[in-house]
């Protein structure tokens, strides 16, 4: 089994990089290969790339966005099972002999760990206790792209990729990752299964998706996931149980804020 290891990087963590890259080549599976798009810095990242052991392959990741960046390492990915790692995060020295081994035990279309940040001790995710042979069809839009490992022959990364209108640095800055795993279930990739493992380390961050710019984003990406009609319902439900919430991180706007979002949706194309 071959390992792909798809990074889209802005390429200003160049520290972050190497402390990944340190990771890799301590890991105790080898056949692996890193895949990496950046938009900037590009021949700093090479420098870097050529201290590691490791097989890899380096691609210039024209535009803007983090889909954009991924989609670049897409069509290059060889493995078996493939993931999207983050530039800033770093790996257990046995993190792929881990993944190898549910998948040889499982087969999964895409198999779903954990992260943590273990010098603050805690992980961004409330993840479940349990293991879940089953991800539900809205549970998939708590999950993570670093946390999962999609297998190549049910989920073609030459073919399914991620929708470059949403996610950072993008007019609608988040819900790229929600759209990717969402269209897989969608067609028909149901054998989603969740491990309560840790495989990866990430620092603990404080996120705020309901901001003003996120939340006019939402109204898009409901109706991007869902389609027009059950989008526009799933939204307003959303919006209404959040709405406290949204005044509090808003400076007291919601119906503005409310408005403008359905504004948004309304004008989207699927």
């Amino acid at each position: 089994m071959k390992f792909s290891l798809l990074l889209g990087t802005y390429g200003s963590r160049l520290k972050d990089l190497d402390f990944l890259f340190d990771s890799l080549d301590r890991q105790t599976y080898k056949n692996f290969e890193v895949i990496v798009g950046s938009q900037t810095n590009f021949d700093e990242i090479e420098e870097i790339l050529k201290k590691h052991s490791f097989e890899y392959k380096h691609v210039f990741a024209g535009g803007t966005g983090c889909a954009v960046s991924r989609n670049a390492t897409m069509d290059l990915a060889s493995g078996d099972v493939y993931t999207f790692t983050d530039d800033d995060c770093w790996y257990k020295d046995d993190a792929l002999e881990i993944v190898k081994g549910y998948f040889d035990e499982c087969n999964p279309d895409v198999a779903i760990f954990q992260h943590y940040d273990p010098k603050k001790k805690k992980s961004t995710i409330n993840y479940p206790k349990e293991k879940i042979m089953g991800i539900k069809r809205f549970q998939t839009l708590k999950q993570a792209t670093l946390d999962m490992w999609f297998n190549s022959k049910s989920i073609d990364s030459h073919t399914h990729k991620f929708d470059e209108r949403f996610g950072i640095g993008t007019k609608y800055n988040s819900g790229e990752e929600n759209i990717y795993i969402m269209d897989a279930y969608n067609e028909g990739k149901r054998k989603m299964f969740y491990f309560p493992e840790i495989v990866a380390y990430h620092p603990y961050k404080e996120v705020n998706y309901i901001d003003e710019k996120s939340m006019i984003g939402k109204g898009p990406l409901f109706k991007r996931l869902f389609g027009s009609f059950l989008g526009f319902f799933i939204f307003i439900a959303f919006a209404i149980k959040k709405k406290k919430e949204i005044e509090n991180n808003n400076d007291g706007k919601f119906w503005s804020i409310f408005s403008s979002s359905l504004k948004e949706q309304i004008k989207f194309k699927l």
